[in-house]
């Protein structure tokens, strides 16, 4: 695979979260991260992972990319997405 030289550098790194609603300091359900081109799920004990709201990511320094898509959004509890979804780069 050819990089293009600007780009060569540090790998991006991806942070996906799950949330209960689209709201940025709405508690999480899940996380997903990839850090320096490895893909990994957070801890499985949720007290453990390193962020409680996509806030709290937001602080640290990750950029949101992508909001929860809320043009699938039956009402405040169904959709027909994947659910609240943010997407998280750094």
């Amino acid at each position: 695979m050819r990089r293009i030289p600007e780009l060569a550098g540090k790998p991006q790194d991806l942070l996906y979260l799950q949330a209960e609603t689209n709201s940025l300091s709405s508690a999480l359900l899940g996380m997903r991260i990839v850090e320096n081109g490895e893909m990994r799920d957070g801890p499985e004990d949720p007290s453990d992972w390193p962020y409680e709201t996509v806030l709290d990511a937001v602080r640290d320094g990750w950029r949101v990319i992508k909001f929860p898509e809320l043009a699938l959004m039956l009402d405040d509890k169904r959709s027909y997405g994947l659910g609240c979804d943010f997407i998280l780069e750094r």
